[in-house]
C-alpha cells in the first residue's frame, strides 16, 4: 500500500561496490552514545551540506539505511548484539563512497526500550498534535491494553484511507505526523507510523512493521506489533478503518500469521 524506501530498493548494491577502505580524511563523522541505554545513537558530523548522506546500520545479515540528518537518533532495533554503522556519501549518479565503519555494542536490560522512542520513521515529541490527543483518549485507560484500545478505535474511525497519496508518494517519503493528523486521511505507513506514536507516547513498546499481508501477498504494507501482557500481538488500522468505516465489525489484534515481516522499526 506505498512504494519501497529508496535506501531499501537500490543502495544495498551501490554500497558493496564502493571500495574498501575508501574513506574521506576531510569529513568528520562521530557516534554518539549518549541514548545507548535507550537502544539509539546518533550521528554527529562536519561535511558539504549539498552532499547526501546515508546510515546504514546493520546486524548479522540485516541492513537498515536511513537519510544522514545531523543530531537525529538511529534504533538499534534489533536486540542486544554488535551493530555495524556504514556511513556512505552519494557521489555522482547514486554512487556511494564509503566514509566510516564502527561497531557499536547494545546491552540494554529491558531490549523493548527502543520502541518506546521517537526514531526518524516515527519522529514524535510532546507537542506532536497526534501525542497531545492521546493522552486525552488513554485519561480513564487504566492499562496498555485500554490505552491501546483507545488510541485503535480514534485512529480507525477518524483516519481514512487516502488512495491519490498512494498512488504519488514517493520512494524516500516519511510520515509527518502533524499533517497526518490535521488532513485526517494517509497510507499505511501513515497510520503504522501515527500508531506506533501514540502508543509509545504512552510508553507502550511498539514496533512498525514493514512487509505483506495474505489477502495482498504482492503488495507491500505497513502495520504494527503492540507488546501487551507479556507478549507481541498484531495490529493492522489501515485495513480496519476502511472496515469499521463501512460499518464492519472486525478484531483488534489480527493473526500474525497472516503477516510476513521484511523491515522492523
Amino acid at each position: 500500500m506505498f512504494k519501497k524506501l529508496l535506501a531499501m530498493t537500490f543502495i544495498t548494491t551501490l554500497l558493496l561496490a564502493a571500495p574498501k577502505g575508501t574513506y574521506a580524511a576531510t569529513e568528520t563523522y562521530q557516534i554518539d552514545r549518549t541514548a545507548l541505554n535507550k537502544g539509539l545513537i546518533a550521528v554527529n558530523y562536519t561535511h558539504n551540506p549539498d552532499a547526501k548522506t546515508i546510515v546504514r546500520i546493520s546486524k548479522g545479515n540485516e541492513n537498515y539505511d536511513y537519510n544522514l540528518t545531523n543530531g537525529a537518533r538511529y534504533p538499534l532495533q534489533r536486540g542486544n548484539g554488535t551493530y555495524s554503522v556504514l556511513i556512505a556519501q552519494l557521489i555522482s549518479d547514486n554512487k556511494y563512497k564509503v566514509i566510516s565503519k564502527e561497531s557499536v555494542e547494545l546491552k540494554l536490560e529491558n531490549e523493548n526500550a527502543v520502541f518506546v522512542q521517537s526514531i526518524p520513521l516515527i519522529n514524535w515529541n510532546g507537542h506532536t498534535k497526534a501525542v497531545v490527543q492521546t493522552t486525552k483518549l488513554t485519561n480513564a485507560a487504566k492499562t496498555d491494553m485500554e490505552k491501546t484500545a483507545a488510541i485503535y478505535t480514534y485512529i480507525t474511525h477518524n483516519i481514512k484511507y487516502d488512495y491519490e497519496k498512494a498512488q504519488s508518494v514517493k520512494t524516500d517519503y516519511i510520515p509527518n505526523l502533524d499533517a497526518v493528523y490535521d488532513s485526517s486521511k494517509g497510507i499505511c505507513y501513515d497510520y503504522a507510523a501515527i500508531f506506533a506514536a501514540m502508543a509509545r507516547s504512552q510508553n507502550i513498546p511498539t514496533r512498525l512493521l514493514m512487509g505483506y499481508e495474505a489477502s495482498a501477498p504482492s503488495t507491500y504494507h505497513a502495520w504494527n506489533q503492540v507488546f501487551l501482557n507479556g507478549q507481541w500481538v498484531t495490529i493492522d488500522t489501515t485495513y480496519d478503518a476502511t472496515r469499521v468505516q463501512n460499518g464492519e465489525k472486525t478484531p483488534m489484534i489480527k493473526n500474525a500469521a497472516d503477516y510476513t515481516i521484511t523491515q522492523v522499526y
